[in-house]
């Protein structure tokens, strides 16, 4: 093999590697991008759920509905210091 050849191939074998490097490399940073899309929307859905969670709380513990409950079931109306508000919760 001459001089002029195995330049030529070692050249040649360096192209390779540094093409499926970065080939490797843009691969990997799609995956990532489409996991990192992925985990945003469960996020976002976790936060909406967690909102409505919130709100369905509130409808549900607001004085005036446990009152009107309570009239319903014949209760006595709870009092203030009875009722947990989700900021009270941890």
């Amino acid at each position: 093999m001459t001089p002029r050849k195995f330049e030529i191939a070692v050249s040649t074998a360096i192209l390779f590697i540094i093409s499926a490097a970065v080939i490797w490399i843009r691969t990997a940073n799609v995956r990532a991008t489409y996991d990192f899309v992925k985990r945003d929307n469960e996020l976002k859905l976790a936060k909406q759920s967690e909102q409505e969670l919130r709100i369905q709380w509130a409808k549900i513990s607001s004085p005036h509905r446990l009152k009107q409950l309570s009239q319903d079931l014949n209760l006595e109306a709870p009092k203030l210091s009875q009722v947990y508000r989700y900021g009270n919760i941890k």
